[in-house]
């Protein structure tokens, strides 16, 4: 999950002339000093317009307490690395927190899509001892695709991501976003909506109960889900840029199960629907090569 920073500043230097014979110096500095002053920053201008060369490279990462997982009554930590680049002196997008890392393929200024990967921590029966006698769920890592539209030019993004995961499941989600963002002075605010699918697969690995499963806990009943809506929600960061390189971002996101998940014995009995996170992340931009 990319954090967002500000555009590097760049330094770009100043020819220096011959110096000449002093009397003429003296006659040019009486006569003409004003144009040259002119001319020299014309000639800045026409400097400072050389594009930028190299890349800017963006390293961040986020330290987030909630949910330990899916439908989880406990909260625990869990920090998340990031990294993104782009071209020296492009403007640095947008990026809310609980996106997934990803990689644009094709981008304008409005429309962008690529390929996006997630991280999902596992559920372990050793750590709480209501969950005796369920299988553990493994942690995952999700692939797949993205694409994201600014309905209004850097004020309203909306965002979709798909996708497939491996390890601790093999079901397909997708998440869909809405972003108001607004913009003053060095402050970054972001507010929108959560909507939260997933597959019948994902489902029952994440919220199904098999029988066994049910005699050997004693709290919970056989269970088993489809796929659809999993949850709703509401995210909001509040980004500061403390210089042109560093910024910190402070970010919380509400989510409410529905559904087949919120049906689910391992939602009803063992935990709660109502699921909260919130976290501070931080970015370093510098600049390489050029």
């Amino acid at each position: 999950m990319p954090i967002p920073s500000r555009p590097e500043g760049h330094r770009h230097g100043l020819s220096r002339r011959p110096a000449s014979l002093a009397g003429l110096a003296a006659l040019i500095a009486l006569a003409g000093g004003a144009a040259l002053a002119n001319d020299d920053d014309g000639k800045r201008t026409v400097m400072d317009s050389t594009p930028a060369k190299g890349w800017i490279i963006t390293l961040g990462g986020s330290f987030e307490m909630g949910p330990k997982y899916d439908g989880a009554n406990s909260i625990g930590p869990s920090f998340m690395p990031s990294i993104s680049w782009r071209r020296a002196g492009e403007e640095a997008g947008f990026s809310a927190p609980d996106d997934g890392l990803d990689f644009a393929l094709y981008e304008t200024d409005r429309f962008s899509v690529g390929v996006v990967g997630n991280y999902r921590a596992g559920r372990y029966a050793s750590s709480n001892g209501k969950l005796f006698g369920l299988r553990d769920v493994p942690w995952s890592i999700e692939a797949g695709a993205f694409a994201e539209f600014w309905l209004v030019p850097d004020r309203l993004r909306t965002r979709i991501e798909v996708r497939q995961g491996f390890n601790g499941h093999h079901g397909v989600v997708a998440d869909l976003s809405a972003d108001w963002v607004e913009r003053f002075g060095s402050f970054t605010f972001a507010v929108g909506p959560r909507l939260s699918l997933a597959s019948a697969p994902f489902m029952r690995r994440q919220f199904g109960v098999l029988p066994y499963e049910a005699t050997l806990n004693g709290l919970v009943t056989p269970y088993k889900p489809g796929g659809g809506a999993k949850s709703v929600g509401l995210a909001s960061s509040l980004e500061y840029a403390w210089s042109p390189s560093l910024s910190t971002t402070l970010f919380a996101r509400y989510d409410r199960l529905v559904g087949d998940a919120a049906n689910s014995p391992l939602v009803d009995k063992l935990g709660q629907r109502n699921q909260f996170s919130v976290g501070i992340g931080a970015s370093y931009s510098f600049h390489i090569g050029g």
